[in-house]
């Protein structure tokens, strides 16, 4: 496979004639993956020769700067950085020196620092905005108060969520847009900052689910034929394109992934025989990991990959649902296995919707407690409700109806 050719064709770029410029994804306040990996910076110049001079030169408060040179094909470019170590705050241009259409043309990104990189996919599991769970407000209050100030965010649209350019919690609070974010996304990250304490570096956290969608869309149609009984068609591929292979260039700490009910339907199969969705997951995984380490001393080859297994409450869990969690698994029924190597799991299996009570729900008991016999000891599912707004269901957001 060739890197060059792989790797630059993913940057995206709105591009304006005659400058060189950063790739939208790479950007001010952002988290670039700290050492021992070698972090990537890239984008779009407009040539006039077959041989433009591109230079990228960073520089940080307190350490001397220093400058690499960049690779182009056609009109984009790629330069990769020193391995630096985590935190610190970084101003990172790139020149055009010669061989651009107007001369020398320069682009600088700047509050760039350094940590650990996790990207999130999936569909609705993944893409629930944060607005949706119960305990948001306690998150928010802890970021107000100057918690979790090393992480930040940035977001990819799609059908429940807003594009986020990379900023802090702090600003994505202020400019009412932390709430928009990934719930599974940011919570993994706040997790990992309460595991390491004190350790923690900065952690970035990139989101690109799609609700609705399916693996086969998260996959090449290269690897997704490579599983017996995986059905493809016009959108196969499709996410895979748009929003697995334009961050193939940015080197990544690890991927985190919740998906599965769009799949319910098709064949659970058999990692070993290489039929259905037990086959597709760790495909997709060793699909993403190549893609992701193709120049060396980036992401690491064997990059660690969470998932999630899905609900067993709600109506798209369907009977088959404990098949449904073996082949998440790649149908050893665990993880890591020998499929799905350094993988991890968290398992929603025993989540149900704490606010499930029909009879005080349908019988409009609240609001108001009606005091009838009908609406007898629904108080505290009442009182509960109501501090309440939203739950994080098991399969899409919505109000607490059950």
């Amino acid at each position: 496979m060739n890197v060059l050719k792989t790797l630059m064709s993913s940057i995206l770029v709105t591009q304006v004639a005659g400058l060189v410029q950063f790739s939208e994804h790479v950007q001010d306040n952002m988290v670039l993956q700290r050492s021992p990996q070698k972090a990537a910076v890239y984008g779009v110049l407009d040539a006039a020769s077959s041989s433009p001079d591109i230079s990228v030169s960073v520089k940080g408060a307190g350490s001397a700067g220093y400058t690499v040179k960049g690779r182009v094909v056609g009109n984009q470019w790629l330069a990769y950085l020193n391995p630096t170590s985590a935190g610190g705050s970084y101003s990172i241009t790139v020149t055009c020196a010669s061989g651009c259409t107007d001369g020398d043309n320069e682009a600088t990104i700047s509050d760039v620092t350094f940590g650990d990189v996790w990207y999130c996919g999936g569909q609705s599991n993944m893409a629930l905005p944060l607005t949706h769970t119960m305990s948001r407000n306690v998150s928010l209050a802890a970021i107000q108060s100057g918690k979790y100030s090393n992480i930040r965010i940035h977001q990819m649209s799609g059908n429940m969520n807003p594009t986020t350019p990379w900023m802090t919690l702090l600003n994505a609070t202020k400019q009412d847009l932390f709430f928009t974010f990934s719930s599974t996304c940011y919570y993994f990250g706040e997790s990992l900052v309460d595991f390491m304490g004190d350790a923690s570096p900065p952690i970035g956290l990139i989101h690109t689910a799609y609700g609705g969608s399916t693996a086969e869309q998260w996959t090449s149609n290269r690897t997704s034929a490579q599983c017996k009984g995986v059905t493809q068609d016009s959108t196969s591929q499709e996410w895979f394109d748009q929003r697995v292979v334009p961050f193939a260039n940015m080197t990544v700490k690890g991927f985190v992934w919740y998906q599965g009910e769009n799949d319910m339907g098709e064949l659970f199969g058999n990692s070993e025989r290489s039929a259905g969705y037990a086959c597709e997951i760790p495909s997709m995984i060793a699909e993403w990991r190549e893609l992701f380490s193709q120049e060396p001393g980036t992401t690491d080859p064997n990059a660690p990959f969470g998932l999630v297994t899905l609900a067993s409450t709600g109506s798209e869990g369907r009977p088959d649902i404990g098949a449904m969690y073996v082949a998440q698994m790649g149908s050893y029924g665990d993880v890591p296995n020998p499929a799905m190597p350094n993988t991890f799991l968290a398992h929603a299996y025993d989540i149900a919707d704490p606010w499930s009570n029909i009879t005080c729900y349908e019988n409009k008991c609240c609001p108001p407690n009606d005091v009838g016999t009908k609406c007898h000891g629904c108080d505290a599912y009442c009182n509960a409700s109501a501090a309440t707004n939203f739950y994080m269901g098991p399969i899409h957001p919505r109000d607490k109806k059950p």
